[in-house]
C-alpha cells in the first residue's frame, strides 16, 4: 500500500490541467462524433483532413510536426485515409517523404462536413456562450504553449512566450 491517500489522488485530478484537458478533449470528441455521424466520418479524421488541406503538399513528417503528434501514429491514421479515398500521398521515398493531398472525395466529404462543424459550434456558442468559448480556446493556446519544453540553451527561469 502506498503512502498517498485517495483525497491526494482527488486533489490532483482536480488541479491537474493535463487530467482536465484529456477529460474535456474526450468530450468535445466524442460531441463533434456524434455530429460527423450521419457522414460516416470522426472528430480525428476531421482534424487530419482539414490539416492536410490546409497545408496541401506537406509531407507526413510536417503536418506531424505543426500537429504535434507521432509519426507513427499519424502514418497510420493518414493509411486510413488514403484506403477510404479521401487522402492521397504521392512521390518522396518513404511515409515520411510523401506529400499528402486530399482527394476530390475528400474535398467533397469536407464540404459536407463543414457545415454540420459550424452548427456544431453555434451550438457550443450558445451554450457557453461565444466570448466564454473564445476565451477558453485561447486559454488551450496558452497552456500549449506554456507546457512545451524549453530550448537546452533557455537561461535558468526564462518563460516560453505566449501567442
Amino acid at each position: 500500500m502506498s503512502d498517498v491517500d485517495r483525497d491526494t489522488f482527488r486533489t490532483i485530478a482536480a488541479e491537474c490541467p493535463g487530467f482536465q484537458a484529456r477529460a474535456t478533449a474526450r468530450a468535445i470528441t466524442r460531441y463533434h462524433n456524434a455530429c460527423f455521424r450521419p457522414l460516416g466520418l470522426t472528430a480525428e479524421q476531421f482534424s487530419l483532413m482539414l490539416g492536410i488541406g490546409a497545408a496541401e503538399g506537406a509531407t507526413l513528417v510536417e503536418l506531424a510536426l505543426s500537429a504535434g503528434v507521432d509519426t507513427t501514429t499519424l502514418s497510420r491514421n493518414i493509411q486510413n485515409l488514403e484506403k477510404r479515398g479521401w487522402v492521397c500521398a504521392d512521390g518522396g521515398r518513404g511515409r515520411a517523404g510523401k506529400r499528402l493531398s486530399l482527394t476530390a472525395l475528400g474535398h467533397r466529404l469536407l464540404a459536407e462536413a463543414i457545415p454540420l462543424w459550424r452548427q456544431a459550434q453555434a451550438e457550443l456558442s450558445r451554450r457557453l456562450g461565444n466570448d466564454q468559448l473564445q476565451l477558453v480556446r485561447r486559454a488551450m493556446v496558452e497552456l500549449a504553449v506554456a507546457a512545451e519544453p524549453l530550448p537546452p540553451n533557455a537561461p535558468d527561469g526564462a518563460e516560453q512566450p505566449l501567442p
